[in-house]
């Protein structure tokens, strides 16, 4: 769980538990519900990813937004504006995965994406480089995004486990 300020929210968090002994691991997840959470077991070489996970959802998510609130800031749209945006994507990926992916990649209207690279590239060119990547990976995404039998879950296609 991220927590930006002095009051943890733990309802509905998952709680990574680990222990060097069956006692330890029980106590752990005792101590997990205990705070509300739901403790899952992961085991210690996959703790790596599970934090990187992690901090993609949450920091790297915010530094997104943050990109977004400096391109959208260049037109005079502030980041109260872009709110109910983010907060509908979030729900809708919540409850579909890749299948809440929209726009223009998903329609294969290469024409906006050109219109928008160049936006970006005069107004906050420093962010380019996010762009074109975050551009290359919807492009993997988007056709998940069209197929009705979509991904399971956590799969990207053409992206090796």
């Amino acid at each position: 769980m991220t927590f930006a300020d002095a009051t943890p929210r733990w309802a509905g968090a998952a709680g990574a538990v680990a222990g060097s002994s069956a006692s330890a691991l029980a106590t752990a997840t005792e101590l997990a519900r205990d705070l509300g959470l739901a403790p899952v077991s992961i085991a210690d070489g996959d703790r790596p990813a599970y934090h990187a996970a992690a901090s993609v959802a949450s920091n790297y998510l915010v530094t997104l937004l943050c990109a977004a609130e400096t391109l959208a800031a260049s037109g005079g749209v502030t980041r109260e504006m872009l709110a109910p945006l983010v907060r509908q994507a979030v729900e809708n990926w919540v409850a579909d995965g890749a299948g809440a992916l929209t726009g223009p990649i998903v329609r294969g209207d290469e024409d906006t994406v050109r219109r928008q690279r160049a936006a970006v590239a005069a107004r906050v060119p420093e962010l380019l480089e996010l762009f074109d990547g975050l551009t290359a990976a919807t492009r993997v995404i988007a056709p998940s995004a069209r197929d009705p039998r979509g991904l399971a879950a956590g799969e990207l296609p053409g992206v090796a486990a």
